[in-house]
């Protein structure tokens, strides 16, 4: 009796896991398409590899250069690095901002240089967990200001927006590893795909907003996902029929 309860208690569970495993070629092929869309709407507006050298560009690596020598720097000092709470913030606020938009607010939130941050939500979904990973929230906050900043201040601002974005780079190379809670809450494969999918919405968002890069390459891989899934069915034909 009472492992048959067990079992009703976790049934929820196992039935998210499965799910989550089922959408797992689903999610890989959306991320191929963004990814593949995304590169062919840069070559489109003569962003190929020159893009490497793009004004935009290069401030989006000064930011990541400033944080790796700002580090390393406080390292040979032997200080600690005072930004890392600056990150460690972003982390739990964004987890905590999405909490509150998907009607899982935060019960608390802690966030220190040396003990690192935590946030505990009331419930619990994929979007609120893996936050951290594809929202930059800085960047955002920099975006919105820059629908107030004056003409003329507008490429200036370009520059600070992508110079933020290298250094939320540095934070989800830092950030983004195994042991990461986070990321095995959903399962790490599923929250791979998933990351990677919102990281590229995200970007879509900041690129479309400046100005930089019409949005239209999302609905040209939408298109490119639809077509290829006869072969993710076709796939999962296979695996099921083929012989244990």
């Amino acid at each position: 009796m009472l492992v048959r309860f067990s079992i009703l208690c976790n049934m929820p569970r196992l039935v998210g896991m499965v799910f989550r495993w089922i959408l797992l070629p689903f999610l890989f092929l959306l991320a191929e398409a963004l990814a593949s869309e995304f590169i062919r709407a840069l070559r489109a507006n003569g962003l190929g590899l020159s893009a490497l050298f793009h004004p935009l560009a290069l401030w989006l690596a000064a930011g990541i250069g400033f944080r790796l020598l700002f580090a390393a720097l406080l390292r040979r000092l032997g200080r600690e690095d005072p930004l890392e709470f600056i990150d460690t913030l972003e982390h739990e606020l964004t987890h905590a901002l999405v909490g509150y938009a998907t009607l899982c607010p935060p019960v608390s939130l802690s966030a220190s240089l040396k003990a690192g941050g935590e946030v505990e939500l009331k419930g619990s979904n994929p979007l609120a967990a893996l936050a951290p990973y594809y929202l930059p929230l800085w960047c955002l906050v920099v975006l919105l200001l820059g629908l107030v900043v004056k003409p003329g201040m507008q490429p200036t601002w370009n520059h600070l927006l992508f110079f933020l974005m290298g250094t939320f780079a540095y934070r989800l190379f830092r950030e983004y590893r195994w042991r990461q809670t986070d990321l095995h809450i959903y399962g790490f494969a599923f929250s791979t795909l998933s990351v990677c999918i919102l990281l590229f919405l995200s970007l879509a968002l900041i690129l479309h907003a400046r100005g930089l890069l019409s949005g239209r390459w999302l609905g040209a891989a939408g298109r490119h996902a639809w077509h290829s899934l006869p072969s993710v069915w076709s796939w999962l034909g296979q695996n099921r029929s083929s012989p244990s």
